[in-house]
């Protein structure tokens, strides 16, 4: 018997002799595993449907004779999500309450500045009020209710002067 150096091989029936190194034999032995679980993947995916000699409805994932007429059926949906309608339902409402929340904001930033701009033109109305109540020759009036003129007085200047005063106070910044 020849001896043979321990990372050769020889073939005996097709066989890898058993003086093979053990990554070769891992090689060959992944090889095989892959090639049979490529082979039989396919077909454990399909369902065949025919109808027996004896007239039974057969299902099988093995194909039926060859003389047997037969048709595949279409696996199953995967299952619904029974959380679907309910997670629809909740990013719905996440949607209308984040369009709220923008409309209350653009809302209140309007009213803020609509009161903003008010208080600009109280306070330029009151500001100009001030210089016409300091002028000393100016004869000054307001209409009444009947619509007739009412001129101003000392004690009705000071205390409209006041009054203006104060709008300036409660209305222009600084």
């Amino acid at each position: 018997m020849t001896r043979l150096p321990m990372n050769q091989t020889t073939a005996c029936s097709g066989l890898v002799h058993a003086r093979t190194p053990w990554f070769a034999r891992l090689g060959v032995a992944v090889g095989a595993a892959l090639a049979l679980a490529a082979a039989t993947a396919p077909a454990a995916a399909t369902l065949y449907k025919w109808v027996d000699a004896n007239g039974h409805v057969v299902y099988s994932d093995q194909p039926p004779p060859a003389s047997v007429r037969s048709e595949v059926v279409k696996p199953p949906p995967p299952p619904a999500n029974p959380n679907a309608a309910k997670e629809f339902a909740d990013k719905e409402d996440t949607v209308k309450q984040r369009d709220r929340k923008r409309a209350e904001d653009a809302k209140t930033a309007e009213q803020a500045r609509l009161a903003t701009e008010r208080k600009r033109e109280v306070c330029a109305n009151a500001l100009g009020q001030l210089k016409l109540l300091q002028q000393k020759g100016e004869n000054l009036y307001r209409f009444n209710d009947k619509g007739e003129k009412v001129f101003y007085n000392d004690d009705m200047r000071r205390d409209e002067l006041d009054r203006q005063q104060q709008i300036v106070r409660d209305n222009c910044p600084g």
